[in-house]
């Protein structure tokens, strides 16, 4: 009963990382950070929408448990891959170290897909709390990513 108490406490706290992480976009960045086509010649999905503002809350809490799984359990540069419904994703984390206060830290690219035929990038920053819970610090970008 008490680890489930906590895994939907972290999950409310990750939604919320992921929620704030997508305002910063917005707010940093607005024209630029989503609603943009992807080059014309490449037979890649397009990058052409805000994706979590689309997903039903069930969506977001199996993004937010993955970025978890992800976070506490993949060595650098593996995928780890999830499915809910319409949507899916994967989360590549490619650099852990620790941060100057003594915390341990980790970047990761966050791919989103609905349907196949959209998705949205974000290159993310996170780092463990005096708690050891994950928090998310920054959006370095949003659908520009050399590390798919």
């Amino acid at each position: 009963m008490l680890t489930t108490y906590s895994s939907q406490l972290n999950i409310k706290k990750i939604r919320g990382i992921i929620f704030l992480g997508f305002l910063f976009c917005l707010v940093a960045s607005p024209s630029s950070a989503f609603f943009h086509d992807k080059d014309k010649n490449k037979t890649e999905v397009e990058i052409t929408e805000d994706l979590y503002s689309k997903m039903q809350d069930i969506h977001v809490e199996a993004a937010a448990e993955n970025l978890l799984i992800a976070l506490e359990t993949k060595a650098d540069n593996q995928k780890h891959r999830w499915v809910k419904g319409s949507y899916e994703g994967y989360i590549i984390p490619f650099s852990t170290f620790i941060n100057d206060l003594g915390y341990f830290c980790r970047d990761y690219v966050e791919v989103i897909v609905r349907n196949g035929s959209r998705y949205n990038v974000f290159e993310n920053f996170a780092c463990r709390d005096h708690d050891g819970e994950w928090v998310w610090i920054q959006t370095k970008s949003a659908n520009k990513s050399e590390r798919m």
